[in-house]
């Protein structure tokens, strides 16, 4: 997907640098990570890779993805997900209590939640993020899809660490839209200046 670019949370082009792979599925939308991999490559590779998976997939009882799921984590060296922003909030619930084998949640298992936003009118992200940060996950939470740069300070404050953006929607004013909002819908100061000046 040499199409987009990724930026970590101060607008650092980390696209070189991003291991994941996405497992290639028909339904993958454009963006969830810059490479992506089959899974009969994945099962025949012998180094282990950062492997992306869909959400619904992992959590459902049935279906290959489930069956291979173990196989799928003793070839990988961290394990992430992704999902669309219409995943209803049972399903993120579930990725909260669901445990492994080490008797951790799956979630705290996770080194990547990757939210995909269909839609530039769906906001639905910034809660499904803010979510996850409530409920104690600390790994990187990345958005992808039909975002646009006046959001992405607001996608910062509600917990998103890292962008997947299309090279189309890069513009100059990029580390612009980066720059930390002076306030919080809860009023929290982000730092000492004054929102406004006499």
């Amino acid at each position: 997907m040499a199409n987009h670019t990724l930026f970590d949370a101060k607008a650092v082009n980390i696209t070189d640098h991003d291991t994941w792979h996405a497992l290639s599925l028909a339904q993958l939308p454009d963006g969830i990570a810059i490479h992506e991999i089959t899974l009969s490559e994945l099962l025949h590779k012998d180094e282990k890779m950062d492997v992306i998976l869909p959400l619904t997939d992992v959590l459902a009882p049935t279906g290959l993805l489930t069956e291979v799921l173990t196989l799928i984590e003793q070839r990988s060296s961290r394990i992430g997900v992704w999902c669309d922003t219409r995943i209803a909030e049972p399903q993120l619930d579930a990725l909260l209590t669901a445990t492994n084998d080490k008797d951790r949640t799956l979630l705290h298992a996770l080194d990547l939640v990757v939210f995909y936003m269909p839609l530039f009118v769906d906001g639905r992200s910034f809660s499904q993020a803010k979510y996850l940060r409530l409920q104690g996950y600390r790994g990187e939470i990345r958005l992808a899809g039909a975002f646009g740069q006046d959001q992405i300070a607001y996608l910062l404050r509600a917990g998103v660490d890292s962008f997947s953006m299309h090279n189309d929607h890069i513009s100059d004013s990029l580390a612009q839209a980066f720059s930390a909002l002076p306030s919080a819908y809860s009023g929290d100061n982000v730092n000492a200046l004054p929102m406004f000046k006499a």
